[in-house]
């Protein structure tokens, strides 16, 4: 793939991110304002759009307490500031975050905003943030392309893209699981994201793909035919890519039909993440996955986040919750750095030098791919304490996504 191809954000990846949902912005008023506010004396106005209701409300929930739990550690203050929150339900549609965004920024006139989950809420934005010149900070959604060939400078990602918690594990697989694998994946962007990854680099390392399933979504119904497929291609391997309420259906058929512990499965860290874990029970046991960020993840940030957001919350800290936390970081870093001046250029251009120590490892922001610079890990699902919880076996080392194509 060329590089002028790698730098066009064509319709097909669009319709394939956003599962075919077009954003309608006729209607919407572009801002007369290029670049946003300067230092005032008054709060900076943070939005939050995030679901707070449907299949990944668990993760809306994760990801404000994360946040909020770093700005009270700053006093709610950056950049001789007060930082004031927002919040917005986006739910889980493209055309209701299209609404709640342009309410956050043209009727409550917040100086940027933070959150979003949905690789296709995220896609469904782009173009809102990107004509009207208002810097987003993604706290989750991964889809690739914004990274690659819709790229805008006023979208910069805290969290990961989908190519990066799975092309390293690929070669990982192949080098110590199996040299054959059968993939299952959601039907929207993020599926197709991670399953390219994965196989990309599985193959090159010389592995076969026995077969390839993309289930419905966002609900999968009966997980029954997909399990039964699987079985009938008689795999060394099994690799997928499921979160929340799909991840607990998919792995708990899994074990039902007597594949788990006789099938090893590998997957992208949110299928057996600590959110849903309880809920899979012994059926997640073995199960080997990559992410960014582990429970037990052995660094004096996780041991002093997980302690803190336990007695917080009264529950165990998971991947989202590390992101809104990292999220809420880099905000104050950000208006530390431009001494609370909101001019939007100003905060992108400090964007570039944020770095720190975080309970994910070390952690800096890319400038090519305006996305994490981090670690990624294999972790293996095991009893720790009598719960079951991700423990890390591999360091997989420092990953930054390439910025096009080329490796899926």
């Amino acid at each position: 793939m060329s590089s002028k191809k790698n730098r066009q954000f064509t319709r097909r990846e669009f319709l394939k991110a956003t599962g075919a949902v077009t954003a309608a912005y006729a209607a919407m008023p572009l801002l007369s304002a290029c670049g946003g506010g300067a230092s005032s004396g008054g709060p900076v106005k943070l939005g939050i759009l995030l679901p707070y209701s449907g299949i990944y409300a668990v993760l809306g929930e994760s990801i404000t307490e994360g946040m909020k739990m770093y700005f009270e550690e700053a006093n709610n203050e950056a950049g001789g500031r007060k930082i004031e929150l927002v919040t917005e339900d986006s739910e889980m549609t493209p055309p209701v975050a299209q609404q709640k965004a342009s309410k956050l920024i043209e009727q409550d006139e917040v100086d940027l905003v933070a959150g979003i989950v949905s690789s296709g809420v995220l896609m469904g934005i782009r173009d809102y943030f990107d004509t009207n010149k208002k810097l987003l900070i993604c706290a989750n959604a991964g889809a690739n392309a914004i990274s690659r060939g819709a790229k805008t400078p006023y979208i910069w990602r805290t969290s990961f893209s989908n190519w990066q918690p799975c092309w390293p594990l690929g070669t990982w697989a192949y080098e110590n699981v199996a040299q054959k694998v059968y993939v299952s994946v959601p039907d929207y962007g993020a599926g197709h994201n991670m399953a390219d990854a994965f196989m990309n680099s599985f193959q090159a390392a010389g592995g076969e793909v026995l077969g390839t399933q993309y289930t419905p979504f966002p609900q999968m119904g009966d997980p029954a035919p997909f399990i039964t497929d699987i079985q009938s291609a008689d795999p060394p391997m099994v690799f997928c890519f499921y979160s929340g309420g799909a991840a607990v259906t998919f792995v708990k058929a899994y074990g039902e039909f007597g594949l788990s512990g006789n099938v090893p499965l590998v997957c992208a860290g949110f299928t057996v993440e600590e959110d849903v874990l309880p809920a899979q029970g012994d059926a997640a046991l073995g199960a080997s996955s990559g992410l960014h960020w582990a429970l037990k993840l052995d660094n004096e940030e996780n041991k002093k986040f997980t302690a803190a957001y336990k007695e917080r919350t009264g529950k165990d800290a998971n991947v989202f919750a590390v992101q809104g936390y990292d999220t809420g970081r880099v905000i104050v870093d950000m208006l530390n750095a431009v001494e609370g001046d909101t001019n939007t250029d100003k905060m992108i251009e400090a964007l570039g030098g944020v770095s720190f120590n975080s309970p994910r490892g070390p952690f800096s922001l890319d400038a090519n791919s305006q996305n994490p610079l981090q670690h990624i890990y294999v972790r293996e699902v095991q009893e720790v304490d009598g719960a079951l919880h991700n423990v890390v076996i591999k360091d997989l080392g420092p990953f930054a996504d390439p910025g096009d194509d080329s490796k899926g």
